[in-house]
């Protein structure tokens, strides 16, 4: 249908009814809501019109209006004569009429500013223009400005961002490199959903910064990292630049006085031309005057991990724990900025090593947003209102972990070798068929069938009892908040085996399955297409939802709202990739019905967990992370009981699925690890610090290089220390000079590598007699430190073979790592507790007032934190 096959009176401007601006006396305080609709008479005819920017072309009328009653009731009456029941009717946009002052607007000035703006107007208050043109009149009257095209956004700072603009600039601007001699860095640790692009640009803004680069090593945020720079009214004037911005407009840019923001990704930026100089479209960003570099996604670079594996590439994971780096620098990236801004959602390393003082940290975590959400008593509607709550479900299935978590490692099951699948048609495209099956496909069907609560095979026997359990298919909540989901497994073939699994079964079939892995698909917010387009299809199919399988993509810098759930299949021990992913499905979902009531379509989500240690540890860091940024009055098991609050663990145990509470996390995650366990935590490697730093130090004891080369264990320690020191300025020499290592550097480089690992395993060796010496010895409310040097020396000597004084030097000099030597001792205190009762029977636990842990003591009621602030944990005079 076309306008010409409508009704005379549809089309004839004065026999519209009453279709101008209503005829009713309003004041400036009478509430009034703009509204703009299409139909089918409208929507499908062609427009363009001539501008001084060139011709622009569209499709569709759009009729904008306001009113004082509900826009429905006002559209009906517009249209009754043709459309009595609305058919056909399309409402594009309803909201407030609302200017910043409080006071209401009706349409003649939303016309007005359409008209000045070249937009033809039709019939009465019909225009060919663009939704997006006509939002962005609405936000000129608004603020009482021109009409500045493509400007629809103008929402205001929420107070967090309001507060970590504020807290920034004034560091920032305390500590300046005029008063200083240094650039100034500053670390959001700020959570998904923070607003942590529009945040940026309002601190340039109040900054008065001109000129901004953003590196990311997530290219998969550039779309919002442009579109809060053009689209939002707050930064008319400024231009974003890219990788497609063409050379010309960049130089002119460059050039010109008006700000910019250049994005590029981080790997770009570093990267070389075969003959390792900077890339032509790169050379330009070496000769502009920074006021701000920012870092964004920044635990992704943090480690660097190419050069980690060159460093040490028998012990990659180790040399991430031991040689902690201060961030990008200027000498690292060759530019020149007067401030660096690093921003991430899960930067617990850069926390935990100390790279950046307190003061020049802002966090705002999941538990504040949720606060601040529960407290929040503003005008409606509230900010936070569609953020949801998360909730935790944690199944236990592994029969050597249930009930016996006192007895078995961390390592004793993982969820990677549970669904571990290999490729059995060679040749095939990963994608074909079959490809892929997993290793174990009976334990894998058991699974994915007590999903719906079908018991059955070896978890029949493991869950045997179980009662009250919420299952998430079977489940009448979690179903539906499971009708998206994405799984994450532990690589492409499981993702694939997994499809074929269920597309094979008779439940999960009616799911529209898509595989989001390897080879076959995009990378990046390109892949995103790939769900949205499923969902699309199930929903026009009317099946059951979708099922995402991935191994990795998608799990950083891309929102799905739709997802709902997320399932944990795999083993990720570092909680930043834990919660990268978690916090996927945390997105808002939400859409607005006329009359402006926000209806809000995923109120919680769901992370399922099946390998609840590893999960309840992780857990535990991640409130250990938050507990470090916490006020000093605030105890961890405050801090824990705050997180449960709004991420409720529910476990499946004995039968049963009850929620735990902080002091059950605690006793899981802390010291909940078997005897197993902690004996390999004795003789865990990060247990000391075999590093640059303390390898020089040595070397200035010359004193203690000759004792300690007379053990058998140290054997030319000094040659070994300082060809270690050698290499490892011949690799910083190298990633300076941004060049690859000749093969006789190389060779000097994994030959250091090997004899600090022979260093590292003889220090090791003293650590794994500390658990006996504190077995022997009497004393067990004093420092390890003090018993040592001062109480026990003798016994000490004799069990470690390493004199006392010797140890004082080495303490000294950084070689333990006293905050996880501190937990190490915790858990080994707690454990033994278990077999020590008194002659009265009181348990030891209440005896003892005080804890000795490595060079400090706390209350018995406390317990110690991985890089927890001494001052927050109480000491012995």
């Amino acid at each position: 249908m076309t306008v010409e096959d409508l009704p005379a009176d549809v089309v004839d401007e004065g026999l519209l009814v009453d279709d101008v601006e209503e005829n009713v006396a309003t004041s400036p305080s009478t509430p009034r809501r703009i509204y703009a609709y299409t139909h089918i008479g409208y929507k499908d005819i062609p427009w363009e019109r001539e501008t001084s920017g060139g011709t622009v072309s569209g499709v569709g009328r759009i009729k904008v209006g306001t009113t004082t009653r509900p826009t429905m009731v006002r559209i009906r009456e517009q249209l009754i004569t043709s459309f009595p029941n609305l058919e056909g009717v399309n409402v594009l946009f309803d909201e407030e009429a609302k200017r910043e002052d409080g006071t209401y607007f009706g349409d003649a000035p939303v016309h007005r500013a359409l008209k000045d703006a070249g937009i033809r107007r039709y019939a009465g208050e019909w225009f060919e223009a663009t939704l997006d043109e006509v939002k962005s009149a609405i936000v000129a009257v608004r603020h009482g400005q021109a009409l500045i095209p493509g400007r629809t956004l103008d929402f205001p700072m929420r107070p967090e961002q309001d507060k970590a603009v504020a807290v920034t600039a004034g560091y920032l601007t305390a500590n300046a490199r005029s008063k200083t001699g240094r650039a100034t860095r500053f670390l959001w640790n700020a959570k998904m959903r923070f607003g942590k692009t529009f945040t940026t640009y309002e601190l340039a803004r109040e900054m008065g910064w001109q000129r901004v680069l953003v590196l990311t090593y997530k290219p998969a945020v550039h779309s919002q990292w442009r579109d809060d720079l053009t689209i939002h009214v707050n930064f008319d004037g400024w231009h974003f630049v890219d990788r497609e911005t063409d050379a010309e407009t960049t130089s002119a840019l460059v050039e010109g006085d008006e700000p910019l923001v250049w994005f590029a990704s981080f790997q770009d930026v570093m990267g070389r031309t075969d003959e390792g100089t900077i890339k032509d479209r790169n050379k330009m960003l070496y000769h502009i005057a920074w006021d701000c570099i920012v870092l964004d996604e920044y635990h992704f670079g943090a480690w660097r991990e190419s050069s980690r594996e060159l460093y040490d590439p028998a012990e990659k994971a180790l040399a991430e724990i031991e040689e902690p780096q201060d961030g990008v620098t200027e000498a690292d990236l060759g530019l020149r900025s007067e401030n660096y801004l690093y921003l991430s959602g899960t930067p617990f390393r850069a926390l935990s090593n100390g790279e950046f003082p307190d003061e020049a940290v802002y966090s705002w975590t999941y538990t504040d947003e949720q606060a601040a959400k529960a407290r929040y008593d503003g005008p409606d509607p509230s900010p936070y209102a569609d953020l949801p709550t998360m909730e935790m479900y944690a199944y236990q299935i592994s029969d050597q972990t249930a009930g016996l978590a006192t007895e078995v490692g961390a390592d004793a099951f993982g969820l990677s070798e549970y669904f571990r699948a290999t490729k059995v048609k060679r040749g095939a495209r990963a994608d074909a068929p079959g490809a892929y099956e997993f290793e174990n496909p009976t334990q894998v069907s058991e699974f994915i069938d007590m999903l719906r609560g079908k018991l059955v095979g070896n978890i029949r026997t493991l869950l045997r009892g179980s009662k009250d359990v919420r299952w998430p298919y079977e489940d009448a909540t979690l179903k539906k908040a499971a009708r998206h989901s994405v799984w994450y497994l532990p690589d492409v073939a499981a993702c694939f085996a997994m499809r074929d699994m269920l597309a094979d079964h008779h439940i999960f079939s009616e799911y529209e399955i898509v595989v989001v892995a390897g080879t076959t698909s995009p990378t990046g917010a390109a892949a995103k297409p790939l769900v949205t387009n499923a969902i699309a299809r199930a929903a026009q199919d009317r099946r059951a939802g979708t099922i995402t399988l991935t191994c990795g993509k998608l799990m950083t810098g891309v929102t799905v709202k739709e997802w709902g759930a997320i399932f944990m299949l795999r083993s990720l021990h570092a909680p930043e990739s834990y919660f990268q992913a978690a916090f996927r499905v945390q997105s808002p979902w939400s859409s607005r019905e006329t009359g402006d009531r926000l209806v809000i379509h995923k109120p919680t989500s769901y992370i399922f967990e099946f390998d609840p240690n590893r999960a309840l540890a992780l857990v535990a860091d991640y409130a250990l992370r938050m507990a470090s940024t916490a006020p000093e009055s605030e105890t961890r098991t405050a801090v824990f009981g705050k997180l449960l609050r709004y991420l409720p663990i529910f476990r499946l145990e004995g039968g049963t699925m009850a929620p735990l509470d902080a002091d059950e996390v605690l006793d899981i995650a802390t010291f909940g690890v078997g005897a197993k366990a902690l004996a390999r935590r004795w003789n865990d490697a990060a247990l000391v610090s075999v590093n640059e730093f303390t390898m020089k130090a040595l070397l200035d004891h010359p004193d203690l290089m000759d004792a300690l080369s007379q053990t058998e264990d140290f054997t030319n320690l000094a040659q070994s220390a300082s060809k270690i020191v050698t290499a490892t300025d011949v690799l910083k020499n190298a990633r300076r000079e941004k060049r690859d290592l000749d093969p006789d550097e190389k060779k000097e480089v994994d030959e250091a590598a090997k004899l600090r690992k022979k260093v590292r395993e003889a220090l090791q060796k003293f650590c794994a007699k500390v658990p006996v010496f504190m077995y022997v010895t009497d004393y067990r409310e004093e420092s390890l430190v003090d018993i040592i040097t001062a109480i026990d020396s003798d016994l000490f000597t004799r069990v470690t073979g390493l004199t006392v004084e010797d140890f004082q030097v080495l303490n000294r000099l950084g070689v333990f790592n006293a905050d996880r030597l501190d937990s190490a001792i915790y858990q080994f205190k707690k454990l033994e507790e278990k077999s020590l009762h008194y002659a009265d029977g009181e348990s030891a636990t209440v005896a003892r007032r005080r804890i000795g842990l490595w060079g400090r003591t706390i209350e018995a009621d406390d317990e110690p934190a991985i890089g927890d602030d001494e001052a927050r944990v109480p000491t012995s005079p």
